[in-house]
């Protein structure tokens, strides 16, 4: 197993980056699916922020309309989301 841990995305910018991995979401959407799916019912501006950062280091594509943002993982965002999946699934095949 490889030793070279994945830095620098938290738990949750991976969980998010992992709902837009498979294609463009709006912000809305996304929220649903989070307090529907897993209980998770985050403020809206704590839920924008987590987006923001992941824009800011290339992670997400980040689109602004009249009716609110669409996100989109990048290439960037994908490659780093299948490295700390992997290094997870390895961790755990492990234990």
């Amino acid at each position: 197993m490889s030793h070279n841990i994945p830095r620098g995305l938290s738990d949750v910018q991976f969980v998010l980056l992992g709902l837009v991995s498979d294609g463009e979401k709006s912000g809305t959407e996304l929220r649903q699916v989070l307090r529907d799916e897993y209980g998770w019912d985050t403020s809206t501006s704590s839920f924008y922020t987590y987006f923001d950062r992941l824009g800011k280091e290339g992670l997400c594509s980040i689109k602004t309309n009249k009716a609110g943002k669409k996100f989109r993982a990048t290439a960037k965002g994908k490659k780093v989301f299948k490295e700390k999946l992997n290094f997870m699934k390895q961790a755990v095949q492990t234990w």
